[in-house]
């Protein structure tokens, strides 16, 4: 029998859950059985893997399978992009698979996804939790040029700089994805942008605060905060788990830096409650936020 804790009740929900079987839609919510996911798919949100099940890198928190990349198919962009319209979601939340074996990283196939997905839904919202594509100024330009295709753009840090050697693959840098985040805002000032930061991973309070700063620096808008949960024996030990007391610790301070929108909470993913972004979506479109602005 499935826990209730795992199941997504609802009128939403059911009718998610329908249209995703009949078109073989696979969310990243019911793959990762996401304890959150009953919440997001009544506030019609949901969130997909895009570019293949296999990654090219190799982080040691992560459990995405890594193996020998499949040849992207643009052929069938057209017909992904009308089965997730099927679906006519307020907000939809992508993440991708690291492509070092393409030239953009994937670039292009994002592009022609959202703008095909934002032709059929014209209402809806997008926001991409991408690689650092190749910290290529001209890949996330591809993504990001045209300022209403892409709402939200996230991309994580992860973890703390010290740690970042031994968490992440090598050949993601703590530097690069700042850089990444920079980049974005260079490109797409509107853009709301995103990051995430795992805790439990051996870090220490004040490298927390710093990873804050830094993030800030570069006008990040948006930060989870989460707690590492060991995937499989492969994987990084748990080094702390978090009290809630701490985690609102953390809220508040990331608040008080500056961050427009915090989520903190052992549950806490990146897409956790995104759509609640859709306020500050809207405000740097030109509307009004809150009761004071931002």
């Amino acid at each position: 029998m499935k826990s209730s804790f795992f199941f997504a009740h609802g009128t939403n929900a059911s009718r998610i859950r329908k249209i995703s079987k009949e078109s073989n839609i696979t969310t990243v919510c019911e793959d990762a059985r996401c304890p959150n996911r009953g919440l997001c798919w009544e506030n019609l949100s949901a969130t997909f893997l895009l570019l293949g099940p296999f990654c090219t890198r190799s982080c040691r928190f992560c459990y995405v399978r890594k193996g020998k990349t499949q040849p992207v198919n643009y052929e069938t962009v057209d017909n992904f992009a009308s089965s997730l319209a099927r679906l006519n979601l307020k907000y939809y939340t992508f993440t991708m698979v690291t492509r070092d074996d393409l030239p953009d990283h994937g670039a292009r196939y994002l592009y022609i996804l959202f703008s095909k997905i934002k032709e059929l839904n014209p209402a809806c919202y997008i926001e991409v939790l991408i690689s650092d594509l190749g910290c290529s100024y001209d890949n996330l330009k591809i993504i990001l040029y045209e300022k209403d295709l892409v709402d939200v753009l996230a991309h994580n840090v992860e973890t703390v700089k010290r740690l970042t050697p031994v968490v992440r693959d090598r050949r993601f840098s703590y530097e690069g994805s700042l850089s990444v985040l920079s980049m974005a805002k260079q490109i797409n000032s509107s853009v709301v942008t995103k990051s995430s930061i795992i805790v439990g991973l051996g870090e220490y309070e004040d490298e927390i605060y710093k990873t804050m700063d830094d993030l800030r620096s570069v006008d990040c808008d948006a930060l989870t905060i989460g707690q590492y949960f060991r995937p499989s024996l492969k994987n990084m030990e748990v080094k702390k788990v978090y009290t809630e007391q701490e985690f609102k610790m953390m809220e508040d301070v990331a608040i008080s830096k500056g961050f427009h929108f915090v989520k903190a909470g052992k549950n806490v993913r990146t897409s956790y409650k995104a759509y609640e972004l859709i306020k500050l979506i809207q405000y740097r479109k030109g509307g009004f936020y809150g009761q004071s602005g931002v």
